[in-house]
């Protein structure tokens, strides 16, 4: 189970609902954009120190092991992904940085973002982080209370 953010074309006149909707429903042999992979692989080098790499043939892939955030990027999506390992301080920390790594994403690929699990936009979610460190709290505490072992509740 992992905490998502989702980057995918939006019209001015689509609603994040009609988006949501239809991604993920073309299929595209299109390679992303190589100087977009560069400049988002750079921000997340300063945002999160070293992370390893996949260049598969229609995407690519990052991912920062302290952490576990992913990053994988396609020619008209891109998606970061980060297990709900946390809650507290740390979950806020990792909020943080994984609204930082978004706005990168949005910046390299001009795919506007989306957190689905607050039902906001990427800049309105970032501007209120305490929501989404919510959940991580609240997951922490289902996964407690239902036996699940996690680095958060261990």
């Amino acid at each position: 189970m992992s905490y998502d953010l989702i980057f995918v074309p939006r019209g001015d006149d689509q609603s994040w609902d009609d988006v949501l909707d239809t991604a993920g429903e073309t299929d595209s042999d299109e390679r992303p954009s190589d100087d977009a992979w560069a400049r988002l692989l750079a921000a997340a080098r300063q945002l999160l120190g070293e992370v390893s790499v996949f260049e598969g043939t229609h995407n690519y892939e990052l991912t920062h092991d302290p952490t576990g955030i992913q990053v994988t990027y396609y020619a008209a999506e891109a998606a970061i992904t980060v297990p709900y390992w946390y809650r507290g301080a740390e979950a806020r920390a990792v909020v943080t940085a994984m609204y930082h790594l978004g706005a990168a994403v949005q910046t390299a690929t001009g795919l506007p973002g989306y957190d689905p699990q607050v039902q906001l936009p990427l800049s309105d979610a970032a501007a209120q982080p305490e929501r989404a460190a919510r959940i991580f709290d609240e997951v922490a505490a289902s996964f407690a209370t239902r036996g699940i072992s996690s680095p958060s509740n261990d």
